[in-house]
């Protein structure tokens, strides 16, 4: 089966499987359906990532394009990673808010999910650290790009706390009734994720420049 192809298949089934892991309400299947439903997801998402691997390797091989660093794969595995946990944050935060805006009992069922989804990244990342082990992780030009997407961040961040603090300041108070103690908490969360998916972008797409 051509990669193209297997793009074509597996990443629809890999949101789907996201979708169904950490979006849908949680229904009891049992520890087996509970079981056969997280290996099919892992399985899914290795052969992916089993995809992206042999197109990276065509692409070191390649004449025309320099080869992907260890930098740039961090920087993209970062992104995945932090654009799920927005996505699902976007899509279950509010579930974590009660009626009086305190924590919600669904609260620990999504934070444990978003634990998931942490821990995922780090086995990725220490898999991949065992593989660069004989090579340069970072050079003159890595700190130049990390400085440079931490810079994004940093003002990212602050323009969004900036218009955060303008819309608290300059509301009235009517308009300010949905500024429960947990919405205010998703708010901020949702704020450092995002910058963090700004450094990842920031990097990804600097390195993928500079290599074509």
């Amino acid at each position: 089966m051509s990669r193209t192809l297997r793009y074509a298949v597996l990443i629809p089934l890999s949101v789907l499987a996201f979708y169904v892991l950490f979006v849908l309400p949680d229904i009891d299947l049992g520890w087996p359906g509970g079981l056969a439903l997280l290996a099919g997801a892992w399985i899914v998402w290795y052969l992916l990532w089993t995809t992206l691997r042999e197109s990276a390797v065509a692409g070191a091989t390649s004449d025309s394009v320099a080869p992907v660093s260890p930098g740039e794969q961090q920087a993209w595995i970062g992104l995945v990673f932090t654009v799920a946990i927005l996505v699902y944050y976007a899509l279950r935060g509010s579930l974590m808010v009660a009626a009086d805006g305190t924590m919600a009992s669904e609260a620990p069922a999504i934070g444990k999910h978003i634990g998931m989804l942490v821990v995922a990244w780090l086995i990725v990342m220490r898999v991949l650290r065992k593989r660069w082990r004989d090579t340069v992780e970072q050079d003159e030009r890595d700190r130049v790009i990390q400085a440079r997407a931490s810079g994004w961040a940093r003002w990212g961040l602050t323009a969004f706390v900036l218009a955060i603090a303008v819309m608290f300041a300059f509301s009235p108070l009517d308009h300010l009734q949905w500024a429960k103690p947990m919405t205010i908490s998703n708010l901020m969360m949702t704020g450092l994720i995002a910058s963090s998916l700004l450094e990842y972008a920031v990097t990804g797409l600097t390195y993928w420049r500079d290599r074509h």
